[in-house]
């Protein structure tokens, strides 16, 4: 089970939940939407985590291939196969599986049983949500020192997520977590003149926050914000709403994620969703004459 040393100066929004009841998937679901991180106490998919841990994309190789390796995720292994004539499955082939059919079949499988699990986990959690997409990605390739921030997508469509995480890796995989995108931006919503991005989507002000109070890439790692520091260990299996809970992965070598979409009305508190914060946020500042004076049409 994880280690977390939590910081005082930073709130608690850090839970660690047992899923056997329906009651326990309520409390799951109900604390999620409000934006807490959920860590599964007892629970963890059904892996050969050994096979998965032995496999390394940190290899030696043409930089075009390298820079290519992160994003070669589970999707596109899941259709590698031995006699493809494209340069680059033809490497990882050889590099990461060592010209071993047997062992990218075993890949695929357990790749396959991950998903799978990981889509029976959700359902039984938010079984009334509209869902409407689903993105699985297994990163194998190593992280460290990323930027404290908050998740954004790009994505011009309103929508609620749901992230679902595991540590796939025999070393710990480090976490670190701040503040509810909510309450911080609403201490620096004046110094940051976050009124500007009124009526642009919620993604819009996450990259500001990023870029110009935590300093983004040109100042990587330099922001002064508490956080919980959090050690996952193998198998471990947490869940958190990326783009409202402020996160930085400080080391990890091996990882499953799993990404779910669905309509924000069908959560339970639709009022809770990422893009209505947003806009709730937006309206809270609103100068008291447009908030309360009638709208009147031109002449």
């Amino acid at each position: 089970m994880a280690t977390i040393i939590r910081d005082p100066l930073v709130e608690d929004n850090i839970v660690e939940l047992d899923i056997v009841t329906e009651a326990d998937r309520s409390d799951i679901r109900r604390r999620y939407e409000a934006g807490q991180l959920i860590l599964l106490r007892g629970f963890r998919y059904d892996l050969d985590f050994k096979f998965l841990d032995s496999l390394c994309f940190d290899v030696d190789g043409p930089p075009e291939f390298l820079r290519k390796l992160k994003k070669y995720g589970g999707d596109k292994i899941a259709q590698l196969c031995p006699e493809s004539a494209n340069p680059l499955d033809q490497f990882v082939f050889a590099a990461v599986f060592q010209a071993d059919a047997g062992r990218l079949a075993y890949y695929q499988d357990q790749v396959a049983s991950g998903n799978a699990q990981c889509d029976a986990l959700y359902t039984s959690i938010f079984p009334d949500y509209r869902t409407t997409k689903s993105l699985y990605t297994w990163r194998f390739t190593s992280t460290k020192y990323e930027n404290l921030h908050w998740d954004n997508f790009g994505i011009p469509e309103t929508f609620h997520q749901v992230r679902i995480f595991t540590n796939i890796a025999k070393s710990p995989r480090l976490w670190m977590t701040s503040h509810h995108i909510g309450h911080y931006a609403e201490s620096i919503y004046d110094q940051y003149d976050l009124g500007a991005l009124r009526g642009r989507i919620g993604d819009d002000l996450n990259r500001h926050v990023n870029t110009v109070a935590l300093g983004g890439m040109k100042a990587p790692c330099m922001d002064r914000l508490p956080r919980h520091h959090l050690a996952f260990e193998q198998g471990d299996v947490w869940l958190c709403e990326t783009r409202i809970v402020c996160h930085q992965i400080y080391h990890g070598e091996k990882a499953f994620a799993a990404m779910y979409f669905s309509d924000p009305a069908s959560m339970e508190r639709p009022e809770l969703g990422f893009d209505a914060l947003i806009e709730e946020l937006h309206a809270r500042h609103l100068p008291a004459h447009s908030a309360n004076s009638p709208v009147t049409a031109p002449a």
